[in-house]
């Protein structure tokens, strides 16, 4: 709670794996807006929620690189562009569309449920219960885990959901640490087009938070993480769709390309968050993928640049509490490609604690095109940390612009880039 962490992640049309944040071809620079008092009441922050300028210049910026041979993303009229609130609709109907698939595991003639015996199987299974995530040592405890396939009447699609649990939990922010690997695939999978990463009850009602707080779910491929994710700040305000942010699809027209050789891994820390002494309440975690054999998907891959690295948990800066601060963090394409754009997708899609986080924009630009200088830069002041036990150092750098008149950080910004 006494740090401020922003991760943005981008698509782009897969020629070779890309691994900054980058847009067409040029130097992408992403600021983030820390604020100074929270806000859970924030939805999630994607680049569709930009204002109107700064959205046009990606949009420029990707329209020089198209990607002729790529499919057509629906054009989304200037409303729909804009206005995150007529996105709800869209991300509640694929939600229940994804429901209504788990439910055919309970169909009669469906082969259903099936339990994994992970030890059996020679996957390796790790959990554990702390009170606290600085208890001196957690209580080892067993898992279960059920697996369940639907696919299409073609046989070329569908989705593995899975579920692990129970969980118990009796509030108090406890912590349930879980790791799995390898996690399974379906042998014709040849495309990932979708993910589901939520706490749900016994009878598969999705959780949101609170009661119950997803610190992350991590699904990796060959050992990177993040690959596939959720974390606590994948709901969406509740006009914006509420928990059914916790689904995330590709574009209609695109898949995550698999090789024979990948593996999965995946590892998750769920929070119990309601007060102390509440009752045990039992919850399970379900982390399902949609995949495709469809050789027409246009293969995409993941560009991704996060902040940069330090000595924190999690990668995460010390920013100041009661002042608003701008930080900023640059990339380039490693090999040509087109952006992904499709905001009521989350594509592209951000990660940071929202609760200190006012808003992130992208320019198709350099730091120093944007009049972000370095000079403008300080360690955050040890003061403005506001913990005996969090320390700044050389790395927690942000500008804190204290001479901005009414508007704050981001009018300082506006103001600075033109």
């Amino acid at each position: 709670k006494k740090a401020a962490k922003g991760e943005a992640k981008l698509w782009c049309t897969r020629t070779k794996v890309c691994f900054a944040l980058v847009l067409a071809a040029m130097l992408a620079t992403v600021a983030m807006m820390a604020r100074s008092r929270s806000n859970h009441a924030s939805g999630l922050s994607t680049l569709g929620a930009l204002p109107r300028r700064a959205t046009s210049r990606i949009l420029r910026a990707v329209s020089k690189e198209a990607d002729a041979s790529s499919p057509d993303i629906e054009e989304l009229d200037d409303a729909l562009l804009h206005d995150p609130l007529l996105w709800g609709a869209y991300r509640r109907e694929s939600m229940d569309a994804y429901l209504a698939e788990r439910a055919k595991c309970d169909e009669p003639g469906h082969p259903g449920w099936r339990s994994v015996d992970m030890d059996a199987e020679g996957i390796m299974n790790y959990y554990t219960y702390h009170l606290h995530p600085k208890s001196p040592k957690g209580e080892r405890n067993p898992i279960g885990w059920e697996v369940c396939d639907v696919e299409d009447e073609a046989n070329q699609s569908g989705w593995t959901f899975t579920r692990f649990g129970p969980f118990v939990g009796e509030g108090d922010y406890d912590w349930h640490f879980v790791s799995i690997n390898p996690m399974p695939r379906h042998p014709r999978a040849k495309f990932m087009t979708a993910k589901m990463f939520a706490p749900v009850t016994r009878d598969g009602r999705v959780l949101s938070y609170p009661p119950v707080h997803t610190h992350h779910a991590h699904m990796g491929l060959d050992g990177v993480h993040h690959w596939f994710d959720s974390h606590g700040d994948s709901i969406c305000a509740e006009e914006q769709g509420g928990t059914a942010c916790y689904l995330r699809e590709e574009p209609e027209g695109y898949g995550l390309p698999l090789l024979e050789v990948d593996s999965y891994l995946l590892d998750f820390i769920l929070n119990d968050v309601r007060k102390e002494g509440s009752p045990a309440m039992a919850f399970y975690m379900e982390t399902s993928l949609r995949w495709s054999s469809d050789p027409s998907l246009t293969p995409v891959s993941r560009a991704h640049l996060q902040v940069h690295m330090n000595d924190h948990p999690f990668t995460t800066l010390r920013l100041p509490l009661r002042e608003e601060s701008v930080v900023w963090h640059t990339g380039k394409w490693l090999v040509p490609g087109q952006v992904v754009y499709s905001p009521r997708d989350h594509t592209p899609y951000l990660h940071s604690h929202r609760s200190f986080l006012r808003g992130m924009w992208a320019f198709a630009a350099s730091p120093e095109d944007l009049g972000l200088t370095l000079d403008l830069l300080e360690q955050t002041p040890q003061a403005l940390v506001e913990s005996d036990s969090e320390h700044s150092n050389d790395r927690d750098v942000c500008w804190i612009p204290r001479d901005s008149d009414n508007g704050g950080a981001e009018r300082a910004l506006m103001d600075r880039i033109g």
